[in-house]
């Protein structure tokens, strides 16, 4: 009786453990990038705050890329739906706030070239 119920218990945490695995294979966690004017955007854990008011809209959304591809052109993202506005922050260039089509505001910091 106790063979069998190790075996059960055996079996059961391999399929609870290939199930955990693929699941997190599939959906990933990627970094929320934005391409903007040439310049790499990623999210930031920075907050946005009264220090980091929404400026002018500088563009929109217009191509996402699957979450695990690198945006190539301007205005492209791997994580922000196609329509997604862009918008500066005043007084820096480090950051830019992307509103979503929920109006959920969004900080992300400039990508300082790594030379």
């Amino acid at each position: 009786m106790k063979r069998i119920l190790v075996i059960l218990l055996s079996g059961s945490l391999f399929v609870l453990a290939g199930c955990s695995q693929s699941d997190t294979e599939s959906t990933g966690s990627y970094a929320m990038i934005v391409v903007v004017n040439n310049k790499e955007y990623n999210g930031t854990e920075a907050q946005l705050d009264t220090s980091k008011q929404l400026g002018e809209e500088i563009n929109k959304i217009i191509k996402k890329t699957k979450a695990n591809e690198m945006p190539q052109g301007n205005n492209q993202s791997n994580y922000f739906p196609v329509g997604s506005k862009i918008y500066s922050v005043k007084g820096t260039e480090d950051y830019i706030i992307v509103k979503d089509k929920e109006n959920k505001k969004w900080l992300l910091e400039k990508v300082m070239n790594r030379e």
